[in-house]
């Protein structure tokens, strides 16, 4: 129980209610289905939130640090990018 921070159990009982009133719901509209494997991965994204949460809390995560600062920076340097191709395909 000590894995995660306060902030990362309450995350992921709230996200895990959340998760499984969305299930409940889809089944009984559309029936069960390979949706359900989007649920699946779903929760993993979960335990992911809770782990960046608990970093943020408890700190030491020095390598997830580092990838958290990669994909923030991804976006901004493919935005550049096309923009110069774009900018150069107009001349």
């Amino acid at each position: 129980m000590d894995y995660f921070s306060n902030q990362g159990w309450v995350y992921i009982v709230i996200s895990l209610i959340a998760t499984i009133v969305a299930i409940t719901v889809n089944i009984y509209l559309m029936g069960p289905g390979l949706y359900l494997f989007g649920y699946l991965f779903y929760i993993l994204i979960i335990l992911l939130t809770a782990y960046n949460i608990t970093c943020l809390t408890k700190g030491e995560c020095y390598i997830w640090s580092w990838i958290v600062a990669i994909l923030s920076t991804l976006p901004m340097i493919m935005i550049i990018i096309v923009a110069t191709i774009a900018a150069v395909n107009k001349k």
